[in-house]
């Protein structure tokens, strides 16, 4: 019986996939089965994936597009072991990754995630720079901006997760295609009574998306604003303001949506408790020209990792 099952959605991506079927089935120490759910009719992704000889491997397809989060619950709903791995079809997994979670797994419910090697464009940083350390509530270590400048300091990725199966009886990754992994952990946490750990290593590469096209949807202010809505049972007041005003205001001035500053800013005083960092950020984002940011963001990045 496999320790842990891997699930990897994907879609018209058959080399990416195939990457990272093969760093599944290269964990050391762990017996693993991984499952490839293929979200939709897509001939080349299955002649890829037929191509590789390894019984611990299975291929799902869905008959028509459900979007990722449905494709991760479909894998986990087909899952045999008692612990579940995610994997995106673009990222990719040191060896070590999985049983370097599984020594770190308590007794109780949990979450165990690891730091990744973030690459981009910029260079490669380890992510998140402040690892979670259970001493605050996890949606305010994700959104409650921790400094004045520096970024990367959260940073939570469905590629470092692994989580048990029986976690799916309680909560799943929603269709709404909207900050799934934060909605999951964040419920599993505060509603669940989940501990989330965090592996010190950077055991994940998280190829940061740029211009590639992803499985996922282009996030959208307004969509991100009406899942901070639905999530207010959940989020802290700081949370939620720090929610609108760093991620979603810099998410609108990267895509140059300046009609979204004012109601996020009455979303986040109206529903949230900004703190003076989050309305530096908001500032910030919605005062500086976008050549500017990206130079200072190049400039303020920790030290890229030696090759």
């Amino acid at each position: 019986m496999p320790q842990v099952s891997v699930v990897i959605p994907t879609f018209g991506r058959p080399e990416l996939v195939s990457r990272a079927v093969r760093g599944a089935l290269g964990q050391v120490g762990v017996e693993v089965e991984v499952i490839v759910v293929i979200d939709g009719d897509d001939p080349a992704t299955c002649a890829a994936l037929a191509a590789i000889d390894d019984e611990r491997l299975r291929v799902i397809s869905h008959e028509g597009k459900r979007g990722a989060g449905q494709a991760r619950d479909t894998g986990a709903d087909a899952a045999t072991a008692d612990w579940v791995a995610f994997l995106d079809d673009d990222d990719d997994w040191m060896p070590t990754k999985l049983a370097a979670q599984l020594a770190a797994a308590p007794e109780g419910p949990a979450i165990i995630m690891t730091l990744s090697d973030a690459v981009s464009s910029y260079g490669t940083f380890v992510r998140p720079s402040l690892p979670y350390a259970e001493d605050m509530p996890v949606d305010e270590w994700l959104f409650g901006r921790h400094s004045w400048t520096r970024g990367g300091e959260s940073f939570l990725q469905t590629s470092s997760l692994m989580m048990p199966r029986s976690l799916f009886a309680l909560a799943r990754f929603t269709d709404t295609k909207q900050h799934e992994e934060w909605e999951l952990v964040i419920r599993a946490v505060k509603q669940h009574g989940y501990r989330l750990i965090t592996v010190c290593e950077p055991l994940v590469t998280y190829y940061v998306p740029e211009k590639r096209a992803s499985l996922s949807r282009t996030y959208t202010w307004r969509n991100s604003i009406e899942w901070a809505m639905g999530m207010r049972e959940v989020l802290s007041r700081k949370a939620f303001s720090g929610f609108c005003l760093t991620v979603v205001a810099q998410m609108a001035a990267s895509n140059g949506a300046n009609e979204a500053f004012r109601p996020l800013l009455r979303a986040a005083w109206t529903y949230g408790a900004p703190t003076p960092r989050q309305l530096f950020a908001f500032g910030f984002f919605r005062l500086a020209p976008e050549s500017f940011r990206r130079q200072l963001r190049a400039l303020m990045q920790a030290q890229p990792r030696s090759a």
